[in-house]
């Protein structure tokens, strides 16, 4: 659906060229939600402006749906833009407009007549909740109505893919946690495939399909969202892992707690989530698990639980039972203090 293939941005400075993007291979695949992932200054608005070429690479070339855009005439680049829908961190709406007119204008820019607009523009704003808020101005909402107004902006065009720029930074975590639900219903309702960037891991954690991590306008790692919370690879990734859930422990805690032996930290995906595997290794090997952490994350596609569990006993049943805690699945992994 959308292909980026070595795409590099550079942006001239006065102290020398600055390497936005560097490279770049992603690929979202239709119907999917992808999101990218990455601290400020990583290159994740400019990666994500790049997708409908509001930025032009220096080199590499931008693909959505078998049409290669950095090949096409400005003309059909306008016409391919109107698949691709756009929300943003600030809303962008018009302040002096109505709710209604915010949706409707850029219809009529279209060429859209009077019964499509009304018609369109009632559907979307139906769609985000907002049927009875037509006459309402921006100064009249909340943060999240007016990033509903927004979406339904950029529904109403009625676009293949929707690109969302940090679109919940600026939003309290329930208002957040309200816009998240209703991308959830766009692309399962509309099948809209959609592109977001986030430097907040819980929301990569509530509705993404796939993950991209960028560093230093690079991709360092690509995989489901499972493979991603279950396995991460990259330092990077191991960081934002570490903001919802505690991966780790101080060394100064290690010591207080005298803990001498095995910290083991277990990861239980699916299934084995709710097995209980700990009560069946005291049972077997005749070892005590002391938990020192645990949570468990409802990702959109799976159940994620962590342990930090502390083992006593004979270092051979020890060894035993974390075989057989990978044997069931599990995934084990030594803890070493921070």
């Amino acid at each position: 659906m959308i292909k980026l293939e070595n795409i590099t941005k550079v942006f001239p400075s006065k102290n020398g060229n600055v390497t936005a993007v560097n490279n770049v291979n992603l690929h979202v695949k239709k119907g999917e939600i992808h999101g990218v992932i990455g601290y400020s200054g990583a290159g994740k608005s400019t990666l994500i402006r790049l997708v409908n070429l509001l930025e032009k690479p220096n080199s590499g070339t931008v693909t959505i749906n078998g049409t290669e855009l950095t090949a096409l005439s400005n003309e059909n680049l306008r016409k391919m833009r109107q698949k691709i829908g756009m929300i943003f961190q600030h809303f962008n709406l018009m302040k002096t407009a109505t709710v209604y007119e915010n949706v409707a204008t850029p219809l009529r820019l279209l060429g859209l007549n009077k019964t499509e607009v009304k018609e369109r523009v009632e559907k979307y704003l139906k769609i985000v909740d907002l049927g009875d808020r037509e006459d309402s101005y921006p100064s009249q909402l909340s943060g999240g109505q007016k990033q509903r107004v927004a979406i339904a902006r950029a529904l109403s065009q009625e676009p293949e893919i929707l690109l969302s720029d940090e679109a919940t930074s600026a939003l309290d975590p329930e208002t957040t946690n309200s816009i998240l639900d209703l991308l959830l219903k766009i692309n399962k309702e509309l099948g809209i495939t959609i592109l977001l960037i986030t430097h907040e891991m819980s929301v990569i954690q509530k509705i993404c399909d796939d993950v991209s991590v960028l560093e230093n306008g690079e991709i360092v790692e690509q995989r489901s969202s499972i493979e991603l919370f279950t396995d991460p690879r990259h330092k990077t990734t191991k960081k934002f892992l570490d903001t919802i859930s505690q991966r780790k422990l101080s060394a100064s805690l290690i010591n207080q707690l005298k803990l001498n032996g095995t910290v083991t930290s277990l990861t239980f995906i699916g299934e084995s989530a709710g097995e209980p595997l700990l009560a069946q290794v005291i049972e077997k090997f005749k070892v005590k698990p002391n938990i020192l952490t645990a949570n468990i994350m409802e990702l959109k596609n799976g159940i994620v639980g962590n342990l930090i569990i502390h083992l006593v006993g004979e270092q051979d049943q020890i060894n035993a039972s974390l075989t057989f805690l990978n044997d069931q699945g599990v995934v084990t992994e030594e803890v070493e203090g921070e």
